[in-house]
């Protein structure tokens, strides 16, 4: 029972660093900003769902594309190590934050009615980062997880992102747009620690 808690939280933890609920926050809040109550509920809920969907399909097939196109699994980890980093440094403010999504995807999301698909669900939750996370631990054999395991994790980590955009008005009064930033920043230091140890186990199996 420890070991599959264990196992859960290894999951979980790097695959809402990488959605980034808080960083997503005020993209939320901007694209919702003429919309009620009740419509920003609903975005918050469709944006969450989407995305949960997009991981799961990933989550069941992942294997047979990796197979399909012949990458095995130290490379994957190297490059996901790699995206991880970069998406660190992104949350940490040493790059320009533009790998999830491109400034005219921002601006179409501002202009656009349903933003819950495009670009909130993806590219900014359900992203090139979260897909590798849940790519990597579906296929890494020293840590073997159960396809319901890692399923759960998915689930979790969507109903943490909805729960953020839910009570998102809430938080931005609570911790401020300062306070958002420093935990951004402290979860893309702990992102930077987690990118270097996929690079050093990728390293570790080619040897």
């Amino acid at each position: 029972m420890l070991h599959t808690l264990e196992s859960l939280i290894t999951i979980l933890v790097p695959l809402v660093i990488i959605m980034d609920p808080l960083g997503n926050l005020p993209f939320f809040l901007l694209f919702t900003e003429g919309n009620s109550p009740s419509e920003r509920r609903r975005v918050a809920a469709a944006s969450s769902l989407t995305a949960c969907m997009i991981l799961i399909v990933f989550g069941m097939t992942g294997d047979a594309i990796l197979r399909f196109f012949g990458i095995g699994l130290p490379a994957f980890q190297l490059a996901g190590g790699f995206i991880f980093f970069v998406y660190a440094l992104q949350m940490l403010h040493v790059i320009p934050g533009s790998l999830k999504s491109t400034s005219e995807e921002k601006q179409e999301g501002v202009e656009k009615e349903n933003v819950a698909l495009v670009p909130l669900a993806t590219p900014l939750l359900a992203g090139p980062g979260a897909i590798t996370v849940v790519l990597v631990w579906q296929e890494t054999p020293e840590n073997p997880v159960h396809t319901a395991l890692l399923l759960s994790a998915i689930v979790m980590a969507c109903l943490i992102v909805y729960l953020v955009f839910h009570f998102g008005a809430r938080i931005v009064r609570a911790m401020g747009v300062g306070g958002i930033r420093v935990v951004t920043r402290l979860m893309g230091l702990l992102l930077a620690v987690i990118a270097v140890q996929f690079m050093v186990s990728g390293f570790q199996q080619i040897r």
